[in-house]
């Protein structure tokens, strides 16, 4: 397929082919106005053509991500699986040390709170082969895991994206203290990456919560491949301590970590379940509220961080 505007992008079809020469002009041109390749400045394509990432639009909110990846770039790169629904992509480095401040890893970690689509092309001859659109599943010490998009990345009316969520005021303060940690010389680079872990709920936090609670508090559900480690107290409010303390966390179905997140539930220190009188009728009848497991009273420490969440983030 031609390219020839950078909304094209989102024209094509698994499988299709882009000449190397094509997308290398693409990005080149997005940026200077009145080429043919020229849309508007929102669809400027940022780094270079050389490069193996490139995004669209301006940083944290871009409309997309463009990965391209070459044979044997990085020894981590790679399918997961036969059915390549997941991809291991490496984050940058420079004499091999990792940045996770530089913008070409830094548009990776930020993809979970933005939403973007990550297009994946890997090499095929004298062409880049369009592997389709992924999310950030997971953030490793060296790579990102890339799960296949589970739904289109079109809106109804056409052909383009729909326009990046809004944040909540939460969402802006973890994008903010994301910010503030990358650039902390103070903090080791594992230590830092363990932090941006425990942000969305993995590594060390998620393994010392689950030591914690061994389920769901509402569903009961203990298989922790459908539960999501949620911070108590959240993430951008505490100190380094505080974002790895698993004490600080709850194993939570994704709705109800949704609904806790939000500030529609709480717990007392009994465990007992509060649901917020602004919560609609349908959703609490809906999602079960009603039908929940046994209480379980907090640990201590779980109290403390608690008491924050029912003053500051439950919505009474």
């Amino acid at each position: 397929m031609q390219l020839k505007k950078p909304s094209d992008l989102l024209l094509l079809s698994v499988g299709d082919s882009v000449t190397r020469r094509n997308l290398f002009d693409l990005i080149k041109f997005s940026k200077v106005q009145g080429s043919s390749c020229w849309e508007d400045e929102s669809w400027q394509i940022g780094n270079t053509p050389q490069q193996g990432i490139n995004w669209i639009g301006a940083l944290p909110t871009c409309r997309l991500v463009i990965i391209k990846v070459r044979h044997g770039s990085y020894k981590s790169d790679g399918w997961a699986d036969g059915e390549k629904s997941t991809y291991h992509y490496s984050f940058k480095t420079r004499n091999e040390i990792i940045s996770f401040a530089e913008k070409a890893n830094k548009v990776l970690i930020d993809q979970p709170d933005y939403q973007y689509p990550i297009l994946l092309f890997t090499e095929k001859d004298k062409s880049w082969s369009y592997e389709g659109a992924f999310s950030v599943s997971e953030i490793k010490s060296s790579y990102v895991v890339l799960e296949r998009a589970p739904v289109s990345i079109w809106d109804c009316s056409g052909n383009k994206p729909s326009n990046p969520p809004s944040r909540t005021s939460s969402e802006a303060d973890d994008s903010a203290a994301i910010d503030l940690l990358l650039r902390d010389s103070g903090i080791s680079s594992s230590e830092r990456m363990q932090l941006i872990k425990a942000r969305v709920g993995q590594g060390l936090f998620r393994s010392r919560v689950a030591k914690v609670e061994p389920c769901c508090r509402i569903t009961g559900i203990n298989d922790e491949r459908f539960l999501i480690a949620s911070h108590i107290k959240p993430w951008s409010k505490s100190d380094n301590v505080e974002r790895l303390d698993g004490h600080n966390g709850l194993l939570l179905a994704p709705h109800i970590d949704r609904l806790f997140d939000k500030g529609y539930i709480t717990f007392e220190g009994n465990g007992r379940l509060w649901v917020s009188s602004k919560l609609p009728v349908n959703v609490h009848q809906a999602w079960g509220l009603d039908t929940i497991i046994p209480p379980k009273p907090l640990t201590l420490h779980q109290q403390h961080y608690m008491a924050y969440h029912q003053k500051e983030v439950f919505q009474e």
